[in-house]
């Protein structure tokens, strides 16, 4: 993007979003290869978003199989004026399974934890959870009509933008 100024006030209000945003969905791709659309709560620790998901959950399934998956974060309909123009934030991601008690998974846990609350300290002694960090391929932030930017490639928020005008 030319206007350096502009930007940098983007890429802050990317920013600002994804960390306004307590939960994420997801799509990807079930053990039939069927799309399967759902979501998770996570956490962002560096250039990855955490979740804590149940193997009983489909997608947790799905997540185990896929070593991609789309990631949707959508401002709240209540707080949108015009409904076609949402605010949101798209990203194709990476899935990699977290082993449990890495360190890895402590860092990604105490987030989640302090992002979440104690119910996540619960989730975590159940056998049937399990972690995944999804890391961006690339990302799309759009802010209404007209205002829709890529975002750098392998960053949740990077460094640089292009606005799209088609």
């Amino acid at each position: 993007m030319k206007n350096q100024r502009l930007a940098s006030e983007i890429l802050a209000e990317v920013d600002r979003f994804l960390q306004q945003q307590k939960s994420i969905m997801i799509a990807v791709k079930d053990t039939a290869g069927e799309p399967l659309a759902s979501y998770a709560p996570f956490a962002r620790v560096g250039e990855s978003l955490y979740i804590l998901v149940s193997e009983l959950a489909k997608h947790t399934q799905a997540l185990f199989v896929s070593d991609v998956a789309s990631v949707l974060l959508v401002a709240d309909e209540a707080a949108t004026e015009q409904i076609y123009a949402r605010q949101r934030l798209q990203y194709e991601m990476s899935v990699s399974p977290v082993v449990r008690g890495s360190d890895s998974w402590q860092l990604a846990f105490s987030a989640l934890a302090e992002r979440h609350g104690e119910i996540v300290e619960q989730l975590g002694q159940l056998a049937d959870f399990h972690m995944f960090a999804l890391t961006p391929l690339s990302g799309r932030y759009v802010k209404g009509f007209g205002r829709a930017y890529e975002l750098s490639q392998h960053s949740l928020v990077g460094k640089d933008l292009d606005h799209l005008t088609r």
